[in-house]
């Protein structure tokens, strides 16, 4: 294997918008994990995936305790089955990274700091 070097430092400290990415990807990445325990049979209590009584499955993205909206009036992802909603959350993860959901998550994080100062 050959190392690839770079010459960059870590910064100080990320921004806000960095940190609120870094912290909804962990949280994602926890999910992944969660729909690969429900696949296997087990039932973890913080699953966000849902299913309704026709069989399909619902997945809101969740920043805190808070779903974010994802579009105009949508709260959730309408999945097939499991492996359906395993893809979306890699998904949602990429959309992310690349920063298109800044504007939710600044929105999120502003409503859950302003529910502390009351």
């Amino acid at each position: 294997m050959e190392l690839k070097f770079a010459a960059i430092a870590r910064p100080n400290k990320a921004t806000a918008d960095v940190q609120r990415r870094q912290k909804l990807v962990r949280r994602i990445d926890q999910q992944i994990g969660y729909v690969r325990q429900i696949i296997d049979g087990k039932q973890p209590r913080a699953a966000w995936a849902w299913m309704d009584e026709a069989g399909t499955y619902f997945l809101p993205i969740k920043y805190g305790r808070q779903p974010l909206e994802l579009k105009k009036g949508m709260f959730s992802i309408q999945c097939a089955d499991l492996d359906h909603v395993e893809a979306a959350l890699c998904a949602v993860r990429a959309i992310v990274l690349k920063g298109d959901l800044d504007d939710q998550l600044a929105k999120a994080s502003t409503d859950i700091r302003a529910k502390f100062k009351s």
